[in-house]
């Protein structure tokens, strides 16, 4: 077996975060691997409102309040994440979700030259992952970079 050249470079590496403990997991390798290659850790987040209902499309007023609220808390969460972190180069990015969760995340890595994903996921299977949707099963089949999965060994968060 050839040695290869070039081992594995990454600049820009991004960690999935949607606010509970289990995907902020993933940030100690995240750290880590940012450290050793001084590249840049955005930490990124999908601001989730509630889904528009047939009485909010008809108080568009209160649903972009709600969409605004969701926006702000997702730029808090990531702004008080970064000022623990014990790293300099992080970057906070959030978007609203438009096209899906994943959808988003996978775009935001093609658009913006994303060299490895870092995400933690539950390993949920059968039923329950069909349930639960499967974003991090989504991001390690379709993203356009190299991905982690840690696999998150605390339970699912209450909610």
């Amino acid at each position: 077996m050839e040695e290869q050249n070039a081992p594995y470079h990454f600049a820009r590496i991004l960690v999935p975060l949607d606010g509970s403990a289990c995907a902020e997991s993933a940030l100690p390798p995240a750290l880590a691997i940012a450290r050793a290659m001084e590249a840049e850790l955005v930490l990124f987040r999908v601001a989730q409102p509630i889904p528009r209902t047939r009485a909010l499309i008809e108080m568009a007023d209160v649903y972009n309040e709600v969409v605004a609220a969701a926006y702000r808390e997702a730029e808090s969460y990531l702004e008080d994440l970064k000022a623990r972190l014990p790293y300099t180069r992080i970057t906070i990015e959030h978007e609203p979700v438009e096209t899906g969760v994943a959808r988003q995340i996978l775009d935001y890595c093609t658009s913006h030259g994303v060299d490895l994903v870092v995400l933690s996921s539950h390993g949920y299977s059968g039923v329950r992952r069909w349930t639960h949707g499967s974003v991090a099963e989504k991001l390690m089949n379709g993203a356009c970079c190299a991905t982690l999965m840690i696999r998150c060994l605390q339970g699912p968060d209450p909610m």
